[in-house]
C-alpha cells in the first residue's frame, strides 16, 4: 500500500518542480527578454540547479513550447469562465481578444517569446496542425452558443466561422509581435469588434453552405 503512495509523491514533486522553473522563466522572460535570460538564471530564480533545469527541459526553446501550452490551457480556462456568464457572442470574443491585449501590456517580453511559438509551428507542421486544431476548438465554443441566441450567422458552417474568429486573433498577434510600440489594447479590441460583426447574421451574402 506504501509504494503506491510513494510514487505519487514523488510524481507531485516532479510536478512542482518543473512549474517552479516555468514560472522562473516567465518572470525573466517578462523582465529580461528570452535573449536576456540565461538557463542559469532560471535555475538560480527557481531554487533548483543548471543540470535539473536540463533534465526537464533540454533548450530554452523547450522551455518556450512548455509555456506555451500553459498559455493555450489558461486560454481554456478564461473561455469555461466566459461561457459560465450570461454574455453575448460578441462580448465573449471581447473577452478573449482583450485579455491578450491585458497580458501583453503586463508582460510584452513573456508574450513576445511565447507567441514566438507561432511562428516556430510554421516549420513544424504536425505541432502546427495539433495546435490550430486546439486553438479552433476554443474559437467554436465561442460561436457555437450564439447559434441559438440568434447572434451568429447560420449561411457558413460553425468550425469555418471558429476558424476566422482564430485567424483574426492570431493574425493581429502577429501584427502586434512586429510592432515595439502597439500595446494591443486599440488593435485587439478593434480586431474582436471585426470578428464579431463579421459573424453577425445579416452579414454580406454569404455561399459557404457544405
Amino acid at each position: 500500500m506504501s509504494e503506491p503512495t510513494a510514487l505519487g509523491r514523488r510524481e507531485r514533486n516532479k510536478l512542482r518542480t518543473r512549474q517552479r522553473m516555468l514560472d522562473a522563466a516567465r518572470r525573466l522572460f517578462a523582465e529580461r527578454g528570452v535573449d536576456g535570460s540565461t538557463i542559469e538564471d532560471i535555475a538560480d530564480l527557481a531554487g533548483v540547479s543548471r543540470a535539473t533545469v536540463f533534465n526537464y527541459f533540454p533548450s530554452k526553446d523547450d522551455l518556450i513550447t512548455a509555456l506555451h501550452a500553459s498559455h493555450m490551457d489558461a486560454l481554456t480556462t478564461l473561455i469555461d469562465q466566459l461561457l459560465a456568464q450570461d454574455l453575448t457572442t460578441a462580448e465573449r470574443i471581447a473577452g478573449v481578444f482583450a485579455d491578450f491585449a491585458r497580458e501583453s501590456r503586463r508582460y510584452p517580453g513573456y508574450m513576445r517569446a511565447v507567441t514566438g511559438e507561432i511562428e516556430r509551428d510554421l516549420g513544424t507542421p504536425d505541432t502546427a496542425r495539433e495546435r490550430t486544431q486546439r486553438f479552433d476548438e476554443q474559437m467554436l465554443r465561442i460561436v457555437e452558443p450564439g447559434v441559438e441566441r440568434g447572434e451568429v450567422r447560420t449561411d457558413y458552417p460553425l468550425p469555418f466561422l471558429a476558424q476566422m474568429v482564430g485567424a483574426v486573433y492570431v493574425s493581429t498577434l502577429r501584427h502586434w509581435r512586429q510592432n515595439p510600440d502597439d500595446d494591443g489594447t486599440e488593435s485587439f479590441d478593434r480586431a474582436a469588434r471585426f470578428a464579431a460583426d463579421a459573424l453577425a447574421p445579416g452579414t454580406g451574402s454569404g455561399r459557404g453552405h457544405g
